[in-house]
């Protein structure tokens, strides 16, 4: 609920900011400007084939080369995500691709042996590259590199959906010092990831995607 509150106090917002800078255009343009604010600004999934199937999400630290805590917490992130957002999708349980990468007598580094052991439709891979919240001794910032592939196991794992490796900054405008809740910021930069990467399985409102930096209040 508190979502949806501020996702509407921030679309209201952006409608009279908008508004004030349409009234002060010649045309008749501005009433076709406020309309396309008012519904919103909808982005199709970029990748729309998790519908109707069952998902394992995976994340390895290539530094750690395997699930960590960072990686695991991005993971059941994106999970939850996708469950809430992706229609008739099942998501595998996390606790149950970590208990089954825990009982392998072998290192796994294969996106596509998890989802095999764990009876899964597709993986969603994700490469975590970097991942970091101080920026300095007494700043915080957080800085992440990262990439997914979407293995499809009916297709003998054949990667149908990759992107390019996304070098993520926040705040982009500027740190906060470090007296500020470090565990809080954290959370909120793993959750701005796992945004970043679930929302291409599903459309969303482009307005989720602006005033990001004054998420974090540093209570």
């Amino acid at each position: 609920m508190h979502r949806s509150i501020t996702m509407n106090h921030r679309r209201c917002f952006l409608l009279a900011v908008t508004a004030a800078l349409m009234l002060a255009l010649p045309g008749c343009g501005f009433m076709s400007h406020l309309m396309y604010w008012a519904r919103g600004n909808p982005v199709d999934a970029k990748f729309p084939g998790l519908k109707n199937k069952t998902v394992a999400v995976v994340c390895f630290d290539t530094n750690l080369t395997g699930p960590g805590n960072v990686a695991d917490a991005l993971a059941k992130s994106v999970g939850s995500k996708l469950a809430l957002n992706v229609p008739k999708i099942k998501v595998v349980e996390h606790q149950k691709v970590t208990d089954w990468i825990d009982e392998q007598s072998d290192h796994v580094a294969d996106f596509k042996d998890v989802g095999r052991g764990v009876k899964a439709d597709m993986v969603v891979g994700i490469d975590m590259d970097d991942f970091r919240i101080h920026d300095g001794a007494t700043l915080l910032r957080g800085r992440s590199r990262i990439s997914v592939k979407v293995y499809d196991l009916s297709k003998g794992g054949e990667v149908v959906y990759q992107t390019p490796v996304d070098n993520v900054t926040y705040p982009e405008n500027g740190p906060r010092p470090v007296t500020d809740n470090e565990g809080a910021f954290r959370s909120l930069f793993l959750d701005i990831l796992a945004k970043r990467i679930s929302k291409d399985f599903y459309p969303y409102d482009k307005a989720e995607d602006f005033g990001l930096d004054g998420l974090y209040t540093g209570d």
